[in-house]
């Protein structure tokens, strides 16, 4: 039996060129689902937007979808955008410290280590794309 967890959302097809979508939908965070959500604040509510590949199918723009996610792809997400640069930020600002010895150098080349990293993302965006499969299905 086959159970992946998956993330689910629902989304409106915004563009289409290229056998490329453009899926908005709005990103709600849990709380917004509970039955208290009248007290929370509408800042727990995003609208965000993915480009996922055509496939077979045919989609017009405005059209509503379903777009799919496995629960372990967006956890891996999580770690690339705010785990992993968290550690190298922290490790690298012990280290600086006890090998310099001075706060404000380890405070500014702990900061510092992001730029390269975020700029291995960047340059590895494609390689990463590949990895990150959304799946859309149509409503009926």
């Amino acid at each position: 039996m086959n159970t992946v967890k998956v993330v689910e959302h629902d989304g409106i097809v915004r563009e289409i060129s290229d056998g490329k979508m453009k899926i908005g939908f709005i990103a709600k965070s849990a709380c917004a689902h509970c039955q208290l959500k009248g007290i929370c604040s509408e800042s727990d509510i995003e609208d965000k937007e993915v480009e996922v590949q055509t496939g077979l199918q045919t989609y017009q723009i405005g059209e509503k979808v379903n777009i799919v996610l496995a629960r372990s792809l967006g956890l891996k997400a999580l770690a690339y955008g705010y785990l992993i640069p968290f550690v190298l930020v922290l490790v690298s600002l012990f280290v600086v410290y006890d090998v310099i010895g001075n706060e404000v150098i380890s405070g500014l080349s702990s900061i510092a280590i992001l730029v390269p990293y975020y700029t291995g993302l960047y340059l590895f965006r494609n390689r990463i794309r590949k990895e990150f499969k959304f799946r859309v299905h149509k409503f009926i």
